[in-house]
């Protein structure tokens, strides 16, 4: 008796020592696993903020969509399926697992969903099959997107068959009305909300917001058992950003660069659109784009990350740089060799033969022998400093990502023909953003600005979080510089100009034209016949309200010829004129004296 009663106390003592085992040190672990059965971690995602132009216009907002999804593990459970077999057969639970083996209401409660799904997700049943018996723990997608009509339609059948183990977690999905517009400056997320170009990158962090969660408890079913919710974390939605963009001027842009891109085809080409006083872009456009919605085709900016040779477009560096050193005046008479001029066992040429051309002149007609002359007056390392100084060589700093600080080279890596080749815009790349960027230092009186892209962030109250204000990087020139180069350039758009094609009637236009030849890939050497052609310019020129550039890279025309003044010109006198008409800028100029003005050149 004394040994039964020890083996039985030891007994009992192992017995209590497992139950404190269990109780004590692996509860947490037994906790996990039951709670892992009823118990699950809902997930709340954040509201990732919305993207507006200056004017509210809503551009980017994220909606609610739904997954669904079934458990694996759910949907080989003895308890769900005998609620589903139940349904099917006309029986209760309890008189279903009497009648049937584990293994027989797993098969029958599978084949019952697939009976019951198949057709509302548009799946034949060997494909839902497929999918459902592929794992046996963890989730199955069964449908991504779903809005909320679908949601409600497939939740009807899921109550109506008796099907649990099929659930739907709630996530959210960008929406933009515009897919077609402002692509490359919006920019799109992937499938995990997560920003990939654009504005949708670069304020990425600030406007996805922290996701919130929510333990929830669910019946034998899989139906929720509110009255058992257990904690949760509320989601703080994202932050929203106003652009400076304003998208009426961007769809007359959008429309304008279309029609050229029809009617040109060329490899690429972009135009912007910026207020010089402030560095705000107003609008910004390139093409090939793509849609926002399905992301086919995109790619990187092209007003900020292409690099290409501005050709004739960068000579207002030299006459600036000149100007402002007094090295000359805007009367200083040029010789221009009429059209050719050996020095330094080298030959620059002009298009046109011409002699004595004033320095106005010179930009006026766009002699390659005139400025490179000009430049000479200032030096090799003066002239190099102003284009520093204008911004060439490094990032603009714009909020969008990929921006190319372009290159330039310092004197003493130059060969014999770059100071010539470089007065002219030719062995320097730069990208559309820091020449629309110098063209506002010339028209705004000598500052070069920050090109600023976003006026503010807002929470989702509308309270302001962040302002943006206009910065200025540095003076470039002076005021009276600026004025001389002002000048020169709406000699430009005058009947002895090169880009006649860019006037706009009522108003004095300041510009320039560009042409390039085109660079060969891999940088060795150009391409015969084929050009980037540009034009930059600015209205009213006696008090500028907007600067515009434009850039075609590779167009094709039939009896045109492939100059700046030909086929970019044109394209910003239209996009000026639709500027003018939208931002409502009353003409400056009697249309008979604009007639008189222009055709004598002042």
């Amino acid at each position: 008796m004394v040994l039964v009663c020890v083996g039985i106390t030891v007994l009992f003592s192992i017995l209590s020592a497992r139950l404190v085992h269990l109780q004590m040190v692996q509860h947490k672990r037994y906790s996990e696993v039951a709670e892992s059965y009823y118990v699950r971690k809902e997930v709340l995602p954040a509201s990732r903020g919305v993207i507006t132009d200056r004017n509210g216009e809503l551009l980017a907002r994220s909606q609610t969509v739904y997954t669904l999804y079934a458990d694996a593990y759910h949907l080989r459970s003895h308890m769900i399926g005998s609620c589903g077999v139940a349904a099917a057969e006309g029986m209760g639970p309890r008189a279903v697992r009497r009648k049937y083996s584990r293994q027989e209401i797993q098969k029958k409660y599978m084949e019952r969903v697939i009976s019951v799904m198949a057709e509302p997700l548009g799946y034949s049943t060997t494909k839902l099959r497929r999918l459902l018996v592929a794992k046996e723990t963890g989730e199955v997608i069964l449908a991504k997107g779903l809005e909320e009509d679908s949601r409600r339609r497939l939740q009807k059948v899921l109550e109506e068959g008796t099907v649990g183990g099929i659930y739907f977690k709630t996530g959210s999905r960008r929406f933009y009305p515009s897919p077609h517009a402002l692509t490359h400056v919006i920019g799109y997320v992937d499938e995990k909300g997560n920003g990939m170009e654009g504005v949708e990158k670069v304020f990425d962090e600030r406007m996805k917001g922290e996701d919130g969660y929510r333990k929830i408890e669910r019946d034998r079913r899989g139906h929720e058992i509110r009255a058992f919710r257990r904690e949760t974390a509320v989601p703080k939605d994202g932050l929203n950003v106003e652009l400076t963009i304003d998208m009426g001027l961007q769809t007359r842009l959008e429309a304008v660069v279309e029609e050229a891109w029809q009617k040109y085809t060329p490899e690429k080409m972009t135009a912007v659109i910026m207020d010089p006083f402030t560095g705000a872009v107003l609008a910004m456009a390139s093409r090939p784009h793509f849609d926002l919605s399905t992301r086919k085709g995109a790619r990187g900016n092209i007003a900020v990350s292409d690099r290409y040779e501005p050709g004739s477009t960068f000579k207002i560096v030299a006459l600036s740089a000149a100007l402002e050193s007094r090295a000359i005046n805007p009367h200083t008479n040029i010789f221009c060799e009429w059209g050719s001029w050996r020095t330094g066992g080298m030959v620059v040429k002009d298009h046109h033969p011409y002699g004595n051309l004033t320095a106005e002149g010179v930009i006026m007609k766009s002699s390659n022998i005139g400025i490179y002359k000009i430049a000479r007056t200032v030096g090799k390392k003066t002239f190099f400093e102003y284009m520093q100084k204008f911004g060439f060589g490094e990032r603009t700093g714009i909020d969008l990502t990929s921006e190319s600080a372009g290159r330039i080279f310092p004197p003493e890596k130059w060969s014999r023909p770059s100071f010539a080749s470089m007065s002219r815009g030719y062995e320097v790349a730069v990208t559309p953003i820091q020449m629309a960027t110098a063209l506002g230092a010339v028209a705004n009186g000598g500052e070069l600005m920050k090109p600023m892209l976003v006026r503010k962030i807002t929470d989702n109250n509308g309270e302001l979080v962040e302002k943006f204000e206009p910065k200025v990087l540095r003076r470039v020139i002076s005021e009276k510089t600026a004025q001389q180069v002002r000048e020169a350039m709406v000699k430009v758009v005058s009947e002895k100009g090169t880009a006649k094609r860019a006037k706009v009637e009522g108003y004095v236009v300041a510009g320039k034209t560009g042409t390039a030849r085109k660079v060969a890939k891999g940088g060795r050497g150009y391409l015969v016949g084929q050009y980037v052609v540009s034009f930059m310019g600015f209205l009213p020129a006696e008090n500028p309200q907007f600067t515009a550039l434009v850039m075609i890279d590779d167009p094709h025309a039939q009896g045109i010829k492939l100059y700046g003044g030909t086929i970019a010109a044109p394209v910003f006198a239209q996009l000026a004129q639709e500027a003018v008409n939208y931002l409502n800028i009353p003409p400056t100029v009697p249309k008979a004296e604009l007639t008189a003005s222009n055709s004598t050149g002042k």
